[in-house]
């Protein structure tokens, strides 16, 4: 469900941070990161000894090691641009509902095995899932609508604010700067 994490952190963080300084980039990173290093972790490189795809980065341990590392070794710019990402991956979790999964969630507190989730030919079953579960298929399309909600907002349809947000991240009310328009001479 990527469009749904995407979509629904960043109006959450929109809606509770605004744009002060936040590189949305960061928050799009950090709304993906638990299944970046889950899936390939626990579905493909050790799938015989994990057979899960929430597993590490979907405890509630990580977010907190990685807000801490951003707050002991980075400074200044950096530790601003990236003290989003640990709140993108708390998101993450609560959209995932990792409170029903504890022994995951609270992971090592107790038990330091993950649980199990055996699933047959896992990559079918998740393009298949939108089409075989609708509230997917309808979470795809929130996810979607708050997506193109704020990149409309921003008029990131717009050639030079588009180019200035993937350069940089921000949402930004003011014009961007633009070549100046060339007149006539004669």
């Amino acid at each position: 469900m990527i469009l749904w994490h995407l979509g629904v952190t960043a109006a959450v963080i929109f809606l509770t941070l605004g744009r002060r300084g936040i590189d949305y980039r960061m928050v799009m990173f950090g709304a993906l990161l638990p299944d970046l290093i889950d899936k390939p972790i626990g579905r493909v490189f050790f799938a015989d000894q994990f057979e899960n795809g929430r597993i590490f980065a979907h405890t509630l341990l990580f977010s907190t090691v990685l807000l801490l590392g951003i707050q002991l070794f980075l400074r200044g710019r950096t530790a601003r641009r990236w003290f989003i990402v640990p709140i993108a991956a708390v998101i993450h979790q609560v959209l995932d509902g990792m409170w029903n999964e504890p022994v995951t969630f609270f992971w090592p507190l107790f038990t330091t095995r993950f649980p199990r989730d055996p699933v047959g030919d896992y990559w079918l079953r998740v393009l298949m899932r939108p089409l075989e579960e609708p509230i997917v298929l309808l979470q795809e399309v929130i996810g979607l609508a708050l997506l193109l909600y704020i990149a409309s907002a921003y008029r990131l349809w717009e050639r030079d604010r588009r180019t200035q947000f993937i350069r940089t991240g921000y949402l930004t009310e003011r014009p961007v700067r633009t070549r100046p328009k060339e007149t006539d001479a004669s």
